[in-house]
């Protein structure tokens, strides 16, 4: 616990609107206002919330001049007043939101409170007074300038990233790409050019080399500076991350927020080592195959908790395809396990979202085995093998 109360740091102000409002008036607002998210409300209950990159997804599955809100929000906790900040970090990194709406009860919501408002408030603490490399990703991802935009693209994905450094061959840092960026340019004409709103235009191509799309003068930092050096500078840019570099300006890592909500969120309860994050679908499971997936993760940090290491995040991406076999739906489930013993990245896709899973962390555990060395290991291994049916 932190010990400070979220009532210290809400904000009053904030976008509402009905759940059975046009989708296009959440654009709106969202073009004329650029709040982190809008606050959805059925009548005088709050339901959840409808993000901008809620609405950038949808324009892959449907035309969002025809939907509802109702058919884009997807639900999120209340927090009260009177919880620790740590709460609401959890939450927010448990939910994948930068800001959650706070009331007594979602009949009773009196403001909301973002993540940078949070960091904010608890880099004034002893907190702040740390570095910067005790907190960022050393493990980064980068690509070159003349890369393409679909190797951008694909990366992304495998690796469930949402931005890329570029370097030079000496390891430099030129720009940066990010996910959000990519979809707005690329991804989103195409759908509206279907729909007849881009007809006659040219479309970028997926060919592109990131050095015409990239963002130049990327705003950076030492390792060596402090937590509320950071912060200060996430708000003054209003951006979500920093490329973290030397004094040759040589990439050494990358600082999110959610690097630095994630050992604020620990405070809630020390028993709590592992964070699971569904994204995607998820929101399309029912409530017996999200709980069944929860236990099938659960059980696999259980019998793995040696080779695990002491803490992480397990990020679990889940995509529905539209075909179908026998009623059961084609899934995707990239999970992306991030350690102190390391990164572990896998992809299931079958029928039905439960083997999906099922295949992803059977390919986890083979990669932990593999890392570890432990085939010889008996304990471990015929466990593994009774798990794929092999024993």
């Amino acid at each position: 616990m932190v010990g400070i109360p979220v009532q210290e740091v809400i904000t009053g102000k904030f976008q509402k609107i009905d759940i059975n409002a046009p989708l296009s008036e959440a654009i709106g607002i969202f073009e004329k206002e650029d709040p982190d998210l809008i606050l959805v409300f059925d009548g005088n209950v709050y339901k959840g919330v409808l993000t901008q990159d809620l609405i950038i997804h949808s324009h892959l599955k449907w035309n969002p001049t025809k939907a509802k809100v109702k058919d884009v929000y997807k639900t999120a906790p209340v927090i009260k007043p009177n919880e620790d900040l740590s709460k609401a970090a959890k939450l927010m990194i448990e939910v994948d939101l930068r800001s959650l709406p706070v009331g007594e009860s979602k009949a009773e919501i009196i403001g909301v409170i973002s993540d940078l408002m949070l960091l904010n408030r608890i880099a004034k603490e002893e907190f702040g007074k740390r570095k910067v490399e005790e907190f960022m990703t050393t493990d980064v991802i980068t690509l070159r300038p003349d890369d393409t935009v679909a190797k951008a693209l694909a990366t992304m994905r495998d690796h469930a990233i949402s931005r890329i450094p570029l370097v030079n061959e000496e390891g430099r840092l030129e720009g940066l790409v990010t996910l959000h960026d990519l979809i707005v340019r690329f991804i989103k004409p195409r759908f509206r050019a279907q729909t007849g709103e881009l007809v006659g235009e040219k479309i970028p191509p997926f060919s592109t080399r990131l050095r015409e799309v990239m963002i130049r003068g990327v705003i950076t930092i030492l390792p060596d500076a402090t937590v509320q050096e950071a912060v200060a500078t996430m708000i003054d840019s209003n951006i979500d991350g920093l490329v973290v570099v030397d004094e040759n300006d040589r990439v050494r890592g990358v600082l999110t927020i959610k690097d630095l909500l994630l050992p604020i969120s620990r405070m809630v309860e020390k028993e709590v080592k592992f964070y699971l994050q569904l994204g995607g679908d998820a929101a399309l499971l029912s409530d017996f195959t999200r709980e069944r997936i929860i236990e099938d993760i659960k059980r696999f940090v259980d019998g793995y908790e040696d080779l695990l290491g002491n803490e992480g995040t397990i990020y679990l991406y889940l995509r529905r395809f539209s075909e179908k076999f026998r009623g059961v739906y084609l899934y995707q489930a990239r999970m992306r396990v991030v350690t102190d013993r390391g990164i572990f990245i896998a992809t299931g896709e079958t029928w039905g979202a439960i083997q999906a899973v099922h295949d992803a962390i059977r390919a986890i555990e083979r990669q932990l085995l593999q890392k570890a060395e432990l085939e010889r290991d008996t304990h471990y291994y015929k466990r593994f093998l009774e798990r794929i049916g092999l024993a």
